[in-house]
């Protein structure tokens, strides 16, 4: 799973796919599906998302549409 971390608010947003453009798709904290710019946010992590629900830094809605767009 990869995480990036947004500048502004400091949350982080899963993404789900990037083609390299400026943008890519990310589930939001609401767990909405997005596309947004690369320029919002920082560096890309990847974990693994059991570790990200112990440390809280992804929402179970999040986690929930990361499984449901994975498992498609």
């Amino acid at each position: 799973m990869e995480l990036v971390k947004n500048k502004a608010s400091g949350k982080y947003f899963v993404v789900l796919d990037d083609d390299g453009n400026d943008d890519f798709l990310v589930v939001t904290p609401e767990g909405k599906i997005k596309r947004l710019e690369r320029r919002l946010f920082g560096p890309r992590d990847i974990v693994d998302p059991q570790k990200t629900r112990r440390i809280r830094k992804l929402t179970q809605m999040q986690v929930d549409k990361y499984l449901e767009y994975t498992n498609e």
